[in-house]
């Protein structure tokens, strides 16, 4: 495969039919690695070896029809998410289509097919695609830049550790000269302090780093959430179309029942409907992230609502949440106003809720609890989950630059850290662990309503 190709698998019995296909989509502006595939069981090899951004399947196969080789692709993590678009002669009736979508699809073309709403559909779903791998590569590369500093700062604390050394061998050996000692000594503070400065730096660079590397999680699960919206409208649309021509062309004929005009109607209510509310989730999708990123990005001060600043995060995080198998209970009650820095809430609540997706729960997911009251001046946020927990012994080392459990397993070690500076050098409040082993966490956040 080429790496700089879209790839997009097309599967039929019939060699002809994927050679109609192929000339249909070669004189796309897209740059699209064409895969050909003659029955259900090549097209299943072939998804095992490739991640496609777009699968059209004829259903009217032979040994292993289209759909149940797309309820095999739905069963299977590795192609569970691809798309499918069943291109078939076969499914015009409306039970045919309800199987369809039962089986995983998220489309469907009925022969002959229209070049323009072939291609049209296809660009949909290629440009997704690319826009996914986009945001692949950035975070590979932020990634990398979080490696990197990381080997920068553990550098400079060797570096820092040699120069005590130093600075104690020093005092040993010049203890007969005290005016030397001394200005040896405001030497090497000098120095301690340069690098203490540079290594707060260094920390703050890595901070930020990390926070980007957060957003950039944040950005390919609102992408991933935007395909089932998008999918809905971009279906939908085209069956209203379809419908309004079927019922322009009785008109035309005179065909015209009061029967089939009462039904027509009313499959346009419904698909009008469905319409509205994928539209509806996809600008909820949308506001979300706008709101989370620029409060992350900005760094900017403003009066919000708490419950609608967590609703906003566990919005942006419900890919990934999904995923884990992650079940959220928010308890906050509406009305809780903050003149704070939204931007380092929302970070607190991201760290805290990965750090349980990572270490505190399992394969069989688990709950997650956020409850919140105001207490005069201040503002008392609870988060609990119910994972595996953190022994007493190591309360202390949570809060601890560069501690994981997970090292080299994707685990930076500065989750908590962050979670530790915000809460107090931004928000100005404290926080406090209560955990045990086998009986989850319980983090207890308490900061200004107002942050000085």
């Amino acid at each position: 495969m080429d790496a700089n190709k879209i790839p997009v698998l097309m599967v039929d019995d019939r060699p002809e039919n994927l050679t109609a296909l192929a000339a249909l989509l070669s004189d796309m502006e897209l740059d699209l690695e064409l895969v050909a595939a003659n029955s259900g069981n090549e097209a299943l090899r072939q998804s095992l070896k490739c991640d496609f951004a777009l699968i059209l399947l004829d259903v009217q196969m032979p040994d292993m029809n289209g759909l149940e080789t797309a309820a095999l692709l739905r069963t299977n993590p590795k192609t569970c998410h691809l798309p499918i678009i069943f291109v078939t002669a076969g499914m015009n009736e409306k039970n045919h289509l309800f199987k369809g979508y039962e089986s995983g699809a998220v489309d469907y073309l009925i022969k002959p097919i229209e070049p323009l709403v072939l291609r049209s559909k296809v660009r949909v779903f290629c440009e997704l695609y690319a826009q996914r791998m986009e945001i692949e590569y950035r975070k590979v590369n932020l990634e990398g830049m979080v490696r990197e500093r990381t080997g920068e700062l553990s550098a400079l604390a060797e570096n820092l550790g040699q120069e005590c050394k130093v600075r104690q061998a020093t005092e040993a050996a010049l203890k007969e000269s005290e005016l030397r000692l001394r200005q040896l000594n405001e030497d090497l503070e000098g120095r301690v302090e340069q690098r203490t400065l540079e290594l707060r730096r260094a920390m703050d660079q890595i901070v930020e780093s990390e926070k980007l590397a957060s957003l950039g999680g944040i950005v390919a699960g609102v992408a991933h959430e935007l395909n089932t919206p998008i999918g809905n409208i971009v279906m939908m649309a085209s069956a209203l179309g379809d419908r309004l021509a079927e019922l322009s062309k009785t008109v035309v004929e005179g065909t015209l029942t009061k029967s089939l005009l009462f039904a027509s109607v009313d499959e346009c209510i419904n698909a009008s409907a469905i319409l509205v509310r994928s539209a509806q989730r996809a600008g909820e999708l949308i506001d979300s992230f706008k709101k989370v990123a620029v409060d992350q990005t900005s760094q900017r001060r403003r009066v919000f609502d708490l419950r609608e600043t967590v609703s906003d995060i566990l919005h942006t995080l419900g890919t990934a949440m999904r995923h884990a198998q992650v079940r959220v209970d928010l308890r906050i009650p509406p009305g809780i106003e903050m003149d704070a820095y939204p931007g380092d809430l929302e970070q607190i609540f991201s760290n805290l809720i990965m750090n349980s997706i990572r270490h505190g729960f399992g394969a069989g997911g688990g709950h997650i609890m956020i409850d919140a009251r105001q207490l005069q001046q201040q503002v008392e946020i609870i988060y609990q989950d119910d994972g595996a927990g953190i022994a007493p012994e190591l309360h202390r080392k949570v809060f601890e630059p560069f501690y994981t459990t997970k090292l080299g397993q994707g685990g930076s070690g500065l989750g908590m850290f962050i979670v530790h500076n915000l809460a107090h050098g931004v928000l100005k409040g404290d926080i406090k662990l209560d955990s045990a082993c086998g009986k989850g966490v319980t983090f207890t956040l308490t900061v200004p309503a107002v942050t000085p």
